[in-house]
């Protein structure tokens, strides 16, 4: 899904949609947008595909995926074998292939606070957007960077080494659901201030925003 200009959509914490010539692209459609109501879900267009990074709620709800499966036409969802065991459980049909346009590196969700790691993929819309997921074991990016900044698995400090290491053009702050809008805009300010010393511009996006490449 490369060529002409596209549009990145943050809708709630980790979940993002990409807009270009050929569709759109949901990633990560956990419960925080499907049940916070702060989206107008019946805003968002049709949606051709679905990308999930992992099997944890907030970046795959199935009651969401299956509401944006019964809306759309001719729509695929894309994940490792653990997403595609987890949803098999609500009927729900995965392919775990990496579709055309897109690019992906197979690697480990950072421990969390339970102790657990499970299997993440970080997926790459080829010359859009990379979304790593909850890892810091990508190796490469797209352009622009999804980006934890404070979360439970890792650190800021961590995450602005992890930017700075892959050399995006561009970062998307997410998974940042649990800030209040005064920690939110404290964290931004210094990633902007960090990141931009390496030419990284970061672009901040509320519940429903979005920029265009």
């Amino acid at each position: 899904m490369v060529g002409g200009m596209s549009t990145i959509q943050r809708l709630t914490d980790s979940c993002l949609l990409v807009t270009t010539d050929e569709g759109a692209t949901m990633l990560d459609p956990g419960f925080h947008t499907y049940q916070s109501d702060l989206i107008d879900l019946d805003g968002i267009g049709e949606v051709n595909r679905i990308l999930v990074t992992h099997e944890h709620g907030d970046h795959v709800n199935p009651d969401f995926v299956k509401w944006l499966l019964d809306r759309g036409t001719d729509v695929t969802v894309y994940a490792n074998d653990a997403v595609a065991a987890a949803l098999t459980e609500h009927n729900i049909a995965v392919d775990t292939g990496i579709p055309q346009g897109t690019s992906a590196e197979d690697v480990l969700h950072e421990t969390t606070p339970m102790g657990d790691a499970p299997p993440n993929r970080a997926w790459t819309l080829d010359g859009i957007l990379t979304h790593p997921g909850d890892s810091y074991g990508p190796t490469r990016t797209a352009p622009v960077l999804a980006l934890g900044l404070l979360t439970p698995w890792g650190s800021a400090t961590r995450s602005l080494e992890f930017a700075r290491d892959l050399e995006p053009a561009y970062v998307v702050p997410v998974h940042d659901f649990y800030l209040n809008d005064m920690g939110r805009h404290w964290i931004y300010s210094v990633a902007k201030r960090m990141l931009g010393e390496a030419g990284i511009e970061v672009m901040t996006l509320d519940w429903g925003e979005s920029f265009t490449l």
